[in-house]
């Protein structure tokens, strides 16, 4: 009796320490169908990501006592047309773009606690200084609809940042919130690349700091951010306008507002992309760009339209996108999507869609202010 009452001491101990933690696995499988027409030619497939991310993960919470707990959330990117890992930035916040291939944590991985002073987050995550562009997106970040901005966001650390510490407001702020990250760029302080004027230190390189702070209450959402990384000039290269460009130091400013009316959310976005020693040494050049666009609920499923347009120097282009998505379940969707891009004064850029895996453009110098084309449907699920 005696070793009866002590063994169910024993489970009751361990159920409520087991209790106090918690171990979720979650993930969004989408495919769709798309198909991305410009000048220089057509591509159609099954894209991994036409709606939605596609992502694996797992994240848990322990709590500490005292209001404490600490957390871990681990999340790769997936490709489930093949079945394989998609391809994702790495490497101290620098452009190297790894193969497509094994499974690997690149679009989150942090360890974080958190209390009444709000959460303090360590590791890869998202920079404060994307979410306008997505959150104020009724088209997210990836598909053919996604607003021209996150096209143009440099491809070191427009989206996420490696070696970041970030802080996030406690939610218990009458509406107001916001978050900031520090991200360390790992290098020595011995470490030289080639640039614009030969041989150039590049200890700084990768270096992040931005914020982003918001006030959301009842229908209106409305926030602002900012976000600068450190590159020396000439040892870094993005896509601008459909083209490759070397450059400096990174800076991304950005606002972004949403108001609910009840038949439809309507929400916008004005964006500020500069890039130091863009081509050559002194260059300082800015992509300008806004949005607008509508979701609006209908019967199971949501109407989706967006206008969006960016402008360097007299280098233009411009976006409409409508989509419908119609819910089956809360978890899974059928969708579809059409785009329509337009291009003046030298740009070139595509309706391929944002995201990781993506089956992108044909590129080519003739779709030099040309139109493009690109349409998705598909199904997305989540768990």
């Amino acid at each position: 009796m005696k070793k009866s009452l002590i063994a169910l001491a024993v489970l009751a101990a361990s159920g409520a320490a087991m209790a106090q933690s918690s171990v979720t696995l979650f993930g969004v499988l989408d495919l769709g169908y798309e198909n991305v027409k410009t000048q220089a030619g057509r591509i159609s497939g099954i894209s991994p990501s036409a709606n939605s991310s596609s992502r694996l993960g797992f994240k848990g919470t322990e709590d500490l006592g005292g209001g404490l707990a600490a957390s871990f959330h681990l999340e790769a990117a997936l490709n489930p047309a093949s079945g394989i890992g998609s391809s994702g930035t790495t490497a101290n916040n620098q452009s190297t773009t790894t193969a497509a291939g094994g499974l690997t944590f690149n679009r989150r991985s942090t360890v974080s606690l958190s209390g009444n002073f709000g959460e303090l987050r360590v590791g890869r995550d998202y920079v404060p200084s994307f979410w306008n562009t997505a959150v104020f997106d009724p088209f997210g970040a990836n598909s053919v609809g996604a607003t021209l901005a996150n096209y143009t966001l440099s491809s070191g650390t427009g989206v996420r940042a490696s070696n970041g510490i970030g802080y996030f407001l406690p939610g218990n702020l009458g509406g107001f919130y916001g978050q900031g990250t520090y991200a360390f760029g790992n290098r020595a302080n011995t470490e030289t690349a080639t640039g614009y004027a030969g041989t150039v230190n590049t200890q700084d390189n990768g270096r992040y700091v931005g914020f982003r702070v918001g006030y959301a209450q009842g229908p209106l959402d409305v926030a602002g951010a900012y976000g600068k990384t450190n590159f020396a000039a000439g040892t870094q290269t993005t896509t601008l306008a459909g083209f490759a460009a070397t450059h400096g130091d990174y800076t991304d400013t950005n606002l972004g507002a949403s108001y609910d009316f009840g038949v439809a959310k309507v929400m916008g976005t004005i964006t500020n992309q500069k890039y130091n020693d863009l081509g050559a040494l002194g260059n300082n050049k800015s992509v300008k760009g806004w949005s607008l666009g509508v979701n609006a609920p209908l019967g199971a499923g949501n109407v989706l339209a967006q206008y969006s347009a960016i402008k360097l120097d007299s280098a233009k282009s411009d976006k409409w996108s409508f989509g419908y998505t119609y819910n089956l379940s809360k978890r899974t969707a059928v969708y579809g999507i059409f785009a329509r891009v337009g291009n003046s004064g030298g740009a070139a850029s595509t309706a391929a869609s944002f995201s990781s895996g993506s089956i992108g453009a044909v590129a080519g110098a003739s779709n030099v202010n040309q139109s493009s084309t690109g349409f998705s449907v598909g199904l997305r699920t989540s768990f």
